[in-house]
């Protein structure tokens, strides 16, 4: 039983990998099908072709095919990657293959480029690199990056306290909605304020968090949680609420089982979306119309968000200009050639609502198409490389909690709101320039 349950679940089985790879795609399939199409099409966007058996073969092979380079989480790029093939990669890829009106051109060069750079992905970290193990001196001592923190917290807080309020995110859920899109409103005019907050959340507080819980320090480490909460009372996302406990949560169960994480995270991951399925078909009658649509809800805003959003973008971008990426604030400011009156999000959901959606949406089919594809592709591959080469001095399961929050970023915004906006930059600097002989976090056997 024991070599059975290895077999399907150890990443070092191929045959177990594309087993689990076809399970997911399968559940996959039955939930966008019989969930999201059905409950959600009448938004818009929301289309569901029933695939012929050729183009079901072709969407099998193409899911599968980079799963056979994945090997186990074996660095941060191995980490980061295995989260994007299977909350980006294949909902991408689904979403295509039952898309109304896409030719087979267009839907297998989609598909194919997509496919050829994750497989390149998952093989970064077994071929080599040509950036390797780069190093900044003189290096920064964790002081330097304590007195930057709290400078810079001290800063947000002088500029956004009259905007912070502190909301129960579990019972006051309108009182919290109507205070987010009040301060969203009144948020012009505080750019850097709203770059500072990226950088605190997304780069200072995770790397620090590490540092203090690796140092048993918890006086420290409760100031993190707190510089989170003041965070939330500004943004009033839930997700900055619950982000430094997820971080903790990860950081203790990594600790325990860290071995085993790494060689099974995608087959658990598997599980959890197929007890979701069987959950949802048991639960699907009118007694439990509201549990059933609640868990719907939430399927969609996670496991299948990207689907639905692939095709909301490739139906928008058949019939308006594409951004050509002056979509980034940066080289709009330069060009002005942006061509909507609102942000792309927005733009794409025609204002319903705001429709922000991973790298190869909004840099790549957004920005370009399929051009736009491959070139954001090779970009995020040079951002892998460079995130190893970076990495070798630390253990990489702190590197997993460090890097937790800018996943988070890349599963939902432009690769470049991720670098500029939300810290990714900025903690590459961190962890460049950082001295860690001083603490525990230095990397003992995982040196490349």
């Amino acid at each position: 039983m024991k070599k059975v349950i290895s077999f399907i679940f150890d990443a070092d089985s191929m045959a177990g990998r594309i087993i689990c790879c076809i399970l997911y795609i399968l559940f996959y399939d039955y939930m966008f099908e019989n969930f999201v199409y059905k409950l959600f099409s009448y938004m818009g966007g929301v289309d569901y072709v029933e695939m012929t058996f050729l183009k079901r073969l072709s969407w099998i092979v193409i899911s599968v095919i980079p799963i056979i380079a994945y090997q186990k989480i074996e660095d941060a790029s191995s980490f980061i990657c295995l989260f994007l093939y299977l909350f980006v990669y294949l909902p991408f890829v689904h979403a295509l293959f039952t898309l109304y009106g896409i030719s087979n051109l267009s839907l297998y060069a989609y598909t194919g480029i997509l496919c050829c750079l994750f497989f390149l992905y998952f093989c970064i970290g077994r071929f080599g690199t040509p950036l390797k193990n780069l190093d900044f001196s003189p290096s920064i001592p964790l002081v330097y990056i304590e007195i930057a923190t709290l400078l810079l917290t001290i800063i947000f807080i002088a500029f956004r306290a009259n905007s912070m309020h502190f909301v129960n995110i579990f019972t006051q859920l309108d009182v919290l909605y109507s205070l987010r899109e009040e301060n969203s409103e009144n948020s012009s005019g505080i750019g850097l304020i709203l770059y500072i907050q990226g950088w605190l959340s997304g780069a200072f507080y995770p790397f620090l968090l590490v540092c203090y819980l690796n140092q048993k320090s918890w006086l420290k480490t409760i100031g993190i949680l707190c510089g989170y909460i003041l965070l939330f009372m500004a943004d009033m996302q839930k997700i900055t609420f619950l982000l430094p406990f997820a971080l903790i949560g990860m950081y203790y169960l990594i600790k325990l089982k860290e071995e085993i994480i790494c060689m099974r995270l995608h087959s658990y991951i598997v599980l959890g979306v197929s007890l979701i399925s069987i959950i949802l078909f048991i639960i699907q009658d009118e007694n439990n119309k509201v549990l059933f649509t609640l868990i719907s809800i939430v399927l969609l805003r996670t496991v299948c968000v990207a689907g639905w959003l692939t095709q909301n973008y490739y139906h928008f971008f058949q019939e308006n200009p594409y951004t050509y990426y002056t979509h980034i604030n940066i080289v709009n400011a330069l060009t002005g050639g942006y061509p909507y009156d609102r942000p792309l999000g927005q733009a794409v959901a025609y204002g319903a609502q705001n429709a922000n959606a991973n790298m190869f949406l909004t840099d790549g089919m957004a920005a370009a198409g399929l051009v736009g594809i491959i070139f954001i592709g090779c970009i995020f591959l040079v951002v892998l490389y460079f995130i190893n080469a970076i990495s070798y001095k630390y253990k990489k399961t702190d590197l997993f909690v460090i890097f937790l929050p800018s996943l988070a970023y890349l599963l939902n915004v432009s690769l470049f709101t991720t670098l500029l906006s939300s810290g990714l930059l900025i903690l590459f600097v961190i962890l460049l320039c950082f001295d860690t002989s001083s603490l525990n976090i230095r990397s003992i056997n995982n040196n490349k």
